[in-house]
């Protein structure tokens, strides 16, 4: 059995927010993960397993910072290329990103 919770709880509101609060850049990305119908023959969506094994899809093609409120775009930008460098999640780190942020311990278990 794993336990995982590595990210802290964001909370509500809009992200830039919270950025700015902490006194950081802002910079965004988008996933995109992969459903298909139930191949068990339920009409229910299940995540395909297209979505893990490897970094997910940006729907961006680059991360951006337009909200970003930090008054110091060459810094912001600077910030910004090195995410761009940063792998994107696969699903199964999507997962714990996802629970983390709302607060929830993922535990896997041996089946």
């Amino acid at each position: 059995m794993t336990t995982t919770s590595s990210a802290e709880r964001i909370g509500s509101g809009a992200g830039y927010e919270h950025a700015a609060a902490r006194g950081t850049h802002y910079i965004e990305e988008a996933v995109r993960v992969y459903l298909m119908r139930d191949p068990n023959g339920t009409d229910t969506w299940v995540v395909d397993p297209a979505s893990f094994d490897e970094p997910l899809c940006s729907d961006y093609n680059q991360p951006l910072n337009p909200e970003c409120r930090c008054g110091d775009s060459a810094d912001c930008n600077r910030v910004r290329w090195r995410m761009a460098e940063v792998d994107l999640p696969d699903g199964e780190e999507l997962m714990f990103l996802l629970a983390a942020a709302r607060g929830y311990t993922v535990i896997k278990t041996e089946s």
